[in-house]
This record gives C-alpha cells, structure tokens and sequence, in this order.
C-alpha cells in the first residue's frame, strides 16, 4: 500500500481512511492511492504535494475525486451489509423451519394415534421431573454432622456427572419446545469481533500514516458542515441583504418579469399562491410572506444552509435575481464540477475544498459576464453592477474561520 500517498488523500478528505481501513482486499486504498498520483502528475510523494500545493485546481479536483470515491465505497459497504443481514435472516429462518418442522411432524403423529409420537414427550417429561427433582433434593439435603459433606468423594463425583447431564438435557429440551437465541447471541458475537477488528484496523493505519508523512502542506477539511451561526442566523443575515438590493415595488416597462415587490415578480407569487394574483397583490406583500417565498423556492432547494458562509449570500441572491437553476448551475462551473443545477454531496464537497473568498470573487465574475450577455444590460447593466459589487462585499464579510484555506 502507497501510504505517503494515502497520507496526502488523508489531508484533503478525512473520512477515506476510515473505508481504506475496513477494505481487507485493499480496493480502495488502491483506487486512492491512482487518484492521487492522477491528480499530482507523479508517484513520488514530496513532488506530488508540492504539485497539489502549487496547483488549487489540481487540489480541488482531487478532493471531488475522493469525494466520489467515498460516496461509492459507502455504497458498497451498505450493499454488503444488506447481504450478510439477508443471509443471517435465512439461516435463523432455516433454523426455525427445522425445529417447526419437526414440532409438526409430531404434531401430526399424535393426531394419527401413533405410539413413537408420544417418544418425545415423555422423554422431555422425565427429563424436566428429574432435572428439577435432583435440584431440589440437593438443594433441600441437610449437610453432615459438624458440615461435613454428606457424600464421599467418588458419589460427589456420581452426582456432578449426572446433575450436568441433566442441565444439558433440560436446555436441549427447551430448545426444542421452545426455541433458542443461541444463533441471535452468536451473531452478536460475531459481530462484536468484527467491530473490534476494524476499530484495531483503523488506529494501526492512523498511527501508520503520522509515521509515514511528514507535517502536511495540505489543511485537512471535514465534509461536514462547520460550526457557527445558525442555519435561521444566517438566512435572515443574506435574506436582509438580497432585501436591500431589491428594494421595494417596482414595474419597470423593461423589466421582463414584470410588477415586483421585494424580488418576487407576479408569476413568482402565483405559483406560491396555487392561484392567479394581480399587482394589487404584489403591491400588498408582506416581509413575512417574502421571507417564507425566498426559503422554499431559493434557499432550501439550492441547500444554501450547507454551503460556506459568503458562498451562501452569492448562490441565493442571483437565485433570486436569475433562477435557482442558473444560480446553482453558476456555482457548479466555479468549483469544476458538472453543471446539473442540482447541489448534491459532490458539488458540496467542491465547494468546501475551495477557499470561500476566491470562490465568491469567481461567482461574482461570472455573474457579471452573465448579464453583459443580456440585451437588457444597457438598460439595467449600472444597477447590476452595483449589485454585485455590493453582495460580493458583503459575501466577504460573513466569511469566518469555517473557511479554510488549502495551503497551510
């Protein structure tokens, strides 16, 4: 196993050591350890770190690799356990279909009247009897005089012997009658073993890696969300911003979309509304109502609440301003991955590998070639501008130290 080039994987996505440690046949490490020397052009470890320090594209493009390459392992893991779940299932089934099988076999015995049918309960009757009969006598028995043992060595011997043979009776007896969670108990064992194995696994290659690499040019970035504000903090912190942008009413004769009121245009409001509005309506909106439009249409659905701080603001203003599909889309082609206008855990993991102020520079650098593509621009191309140039200010003031950036 490559572990210097594993290390580096390890700096960029955390979460790959712990598949590459429960993976015995070395898949993954394998698959890793390519995507790496893919990435950096070279195997040689120190050449290859200092490709990815050089090179934020080349990082980054890494990153979504390994994104993937966790995504998959994670599936095939689920996979696998489904199976192993699905085969301990039928073997606990085929174990009751035994014991049930043979209850009825001698159910219907009986109903026949034979005599071999009444072999097994009157076998379990005498064991039970005798089982408890010798429990009670021995427990029930007074001890010699001066508590000396009552028995001599070789009949204390005698009645071990046969108090056990009784106790494995008796078990085997209700395992029949009854049924048993002796498989249940193994599985957990089992299961228990392998927990245990895989937890020695994954501290044999941490330690292994802190050996092996040295002190990482690379910051190491979670795939979770960073602590900080408040998903509700920070949706009021960029709705008041698109807000100030927006403004109040208007119905400007050049403006496509028509009367708007806060950002919401007239087919906007229809469709919340599930019904037919007029500019008397838009003219009556509510901050309120405004607010709830601006969480389910453009907030929610472009998983703003996940992105980086500042990333947040640009994604959900020019979805505002030109559509959450194109806004999404936008932000797609910033980090480099492909365009579908649907935020998934690989363009999430894109966009947390990047360096928040770079990103929101390159969102409002493709925003503006987008409307000077427009043929409104002329008319509208000012205010556009200084839009832009005021959300971008204000996206770089809400970055904080959830964004990392990616040489040390």
């Amino acid at each position: 196993m490559a572990f210097p080039l594993i290390a580096i994987a390890a700096t960029l996505a955390p979460e790959i050591i712990r598949l590459i440690a429960g993976d015995r046949a070395g898949t993954v490490a394998g698959t890793v350890a390519e995507a790496v020397r893919q990435a950096a052009g070279t195997e040689d470890p120190a050449a290859a770190r200092a490709a990815l320090a050089a090179d934020t594209e080349k990082a980054n493009a890494l990153r979504v690799r390994l994104a993937e390459i966790a995504l998959e392992g994670e599936r095939l893991n689920a996979q696998r356990e489904a199976g192993q779940r699905g085969a301990a299932l039928e073997t606990l089934r085929a174990t009751l279909g035994d014991t049930q099988s043979a209850r009825a076999s001698m159910a219907e015995m009986l109903r026949g009247g034979g005599r071999l049918a009444w072999g097994p309960a009157t076998v379990s009757s005498l064991v039970v009897l005798g089982f408890f009969a010798v429990l009670i006598l021995l427990v029930t028995l007074d001890p010699g005089p001066g508590g000396a043992a009552r028995f001599d060595p070789q009949v204390a011997s005698i009645i071990n012997i046969t108090v056990g043979s009784l106790g494995a009776a008796f078990a085997a007896v209700v395992n029949f009658w009854i049924g048993s969670s002796q498989s249940s108990r193994e599985k957990d064992a089992i299961v228990g073993r392998l927990q245990d194995a895989q937890a020695q696994q994954v501290q044999a290659a941490m330690a292994t890696l802190r050996d092996t690499a040295p002190a990482p040019l690379l910051r190491p970035v979670s795939l979770a969300a960073a602590s900080g504000p408040s998903d509700e903090d920070r949706f009021e912190a960029c709705l008041d911003e698109v807000l100030k942008s927006e403004g109040g009413f208007v119905n400007h004769p050049a403006d496509p979309g028509g009367a708007t009121n806060m950002g919401i245009t007239l087919r906007t409001l229809s469709e919340f509304r599930d019904g037919e509005v007029t500019e008397a309506d838009i003219r009556a909106l509510t901050r309120a109502e405004v607010r709830e439009i601006y969480r389910a249409r453009y907030w929610s659905p472009m998983r703003c609440a996940e992105l980086p701080a500042g990333v947040d603001l640009m994604v959900l203003d020019f979805g505002v301003n030109a559509g959450a599909g194109r806004s999404v889309k936008m932000l797609q082609k910033a980090v480099g991955v492909s365009p579908d206008g649907s935020v998934g855990p690989i363009t999430l993991a894109a966009t947390g590998a990047c360096r928040s102020a770079d990103l929101i520079g390159r969102l409002a650098e493709a925003r503006m070639a987008y409307y000077r593509g427009l043929g409104t621009f002329p008319t509208f191309g000012r205010g556009w501008t200084r839009r832009v140039d005021a959300t971008r200010q204000a996206a770089l003031g809400m970055t904080g130290p959830g964004s990392l950036p990616l040489v040390a």
